[in-house]
């Protein structure tokens, strides 16, 4: 990553304008500082902040965080790398650790966190914070070349096209919901044998013996396979962020119960759609289903996809 130094004093040559962390940052000769929990998806909202602060300097900017964190373990992987959303991204002229920098200001960094209003989806709420509009509401990933060629070897030899399912999460529905595992084993056996079917999950963490392709990946490997789809349907995960990322045809499903069990502060739960779902993908409310309803949208919705690419259902 390229080391790019800060301004000598941030203050006076800030065209951002606002910057709720601007003593941290001078503090440490950085350009911004950002969470580093509460989940892998968490983390990933802050990456569209940091491509338009960047764009605002003219310049790579330098960032103050610390290594992914993940709260109640969610998204944590044991051989995981410190900042794996972060790396190869061009915005970035070096990170600073900032939980060993300063442990005290992570924390402050950390409590800000949803804690800002929460008018719109969650990226255009972290913006505002900066005075900024978001060119785009999508994360701002990067991969390099040589994962990304690995990926697409690695599913070299699958037919085309290649669909990438995620039926995990951490608000996806619980053991009994007819989407927790009968109703995934009921689409996957009514697809065309002319496409493949991967599933990607963290290491030995997420496995419901889908008979699929399975990959247990870390955060870096799941995006480069995620690149290497040509779409994807799961739950509202991070894996979900990744495929919206990179622009790949997705449908989301979302459990409206499980977000407002999870969400427990009022109002949260009933705006978790609004906050966290991409309107350029296919979103579906797991709710009052009873006919196979979901399922046969979804079996729709890939045949739409596969005709868009050129693909034969």
């Amino acid at each position: 990553m390229h080391i790019q130094q800060a301004p000598e004093n941030p203050a006076e040559t800030d065209p951002v304008g606002k910057n709720p962390f601007q003593l941290i940052c001078h503090k440490f000769r950085s350009d911004l500082a950002v969470p580093n929990v509460t989940g892998v998806g968490d983390v990933m909202m802050y990456t569209r902040l940091v491509e338009e602060v960047a764009m605002r300097y003219g310049r790579p900017i330098n960032l103050l965080t610390g290594p992914i964190q993940p709260t109640d373990g969610v998204g944590a992987l044991k051989d995981e790398e410190p900042f794996p959303i972060w790396r190869g991204n061009p915005f970035i002229g070096q990170i600073f650790d900032l939980a060993e920098l300063s442990p005290e200001s992570m924390t402050l960094v950390n409590a800000s966190h949803e804690r800002h209003c929460h008018f719109g989806h969650i990226i255009s709420n972290i913006c505002a914070e900066y005075g900024i509009v978001p060119r785009a509401i999508r994360p701002s990933l990067f991969l390099t070349e040589a994962e990304c060629r690995d990926a697409l070897l690695k599913l070299s030899r699958l037919p085309r096209p290649v669909l990438c399912v995620h039926p995990y999460g951490t608000s996806s529905p619980k053991v009994g919901h007819p989407w927790y595992e009968d109703e995934w084993h009921r689409l996957l056996s009514s697809l065309p044998p002319t496409m493949s079917v991967v599933e990607v999950g963290v290491h030995g963490k997420e496995d419901k013996g889908f008979s699929n392709k399975r990959f247990r990946t870390t955060i870096r490997e799941m995006m480069a396979l995620v690149w290497a789809s040509d779409m994807f349907l799961g739950f509202d995960s991070s894996v979900a962020h990744v495929a919206t990322a990179f622009g790949k045809p997705a449908m989301v499903l979302w459990d409206p119960i499980r977000k407002s069990e999870i969400d427990t502060e009022p109002g949260m739960g009933p705006a978790a759609f609004a906050r966290w779902s991409y309107p350029q993908n296919k979103n579906l409310m797991l709710l009052g289903e009873s006919q196979g309803e979901i399922r046969r949208i979804a079996i729709q919705w890939i045949s739409d996809v596969m005709r868009s690419i050129g693909a034969q259902y």
